[in-house]
């Protein structure tokens, strides 16, 4: 019974789910400390952070060989861009913490770029196999 909950896309459906909550986590601490390597970094890091969950999406909509269709990449981008609004509205009763429209278009970008990535590697195994 375990390995049929831990096979297929349901594995990366509870992925998200938990990386979900370790994001929730987060966004709830006060302050985070971590060294200041460059200027636009805050938004590298929500970029990466939605990223990890627009990837553990597109795997959960399809196989990594055969990518996603543009309508699922359009939908990993939404689901990441809702859930990085409610991470961003959560934010506003953290004390130390505020919610940013260039938080949440950073948190979007990344959701989108996992979705095109998933998206556009499907398109060049598709093409490969019918040239």
């Amino acid at each position: 019974m375990m390995k049929n909950i831990f096979s297929g896309h349901l594995k990366y459906r509870i992925f998200a789910v938990l990386w979900m909550i370790i994001l929730f986590w987060l966004s709830s601490q006060p302050d985070l400390p971590s060294p200041s390597l460059f200027s636009a970094q805050d938004k590298a890091e929500h970029l990466l952070a939605f990223g990890i969950l627009g990837i553990l999406f597109s795997f959960s909509l399809g196989p990594w060989k055969g990518g996603i269709t543009f309508k699922q990449a359009l939908l990993v981008t939404a689901m990441v861009a809702a859930y990085g609004a409610f991470d961003e509205c959560h934010q506003l009763f953290v004390p130390g913490r505020c919610a940013s429209i260039s938080d949440l278009l950073a948190d979007s970008l990344g959701g989108f770029l996992a979705g095109m990535i998933f998206y556009l590697k499907g398109r060049r195994v598709f093409q490969s196999h019918t040239t």
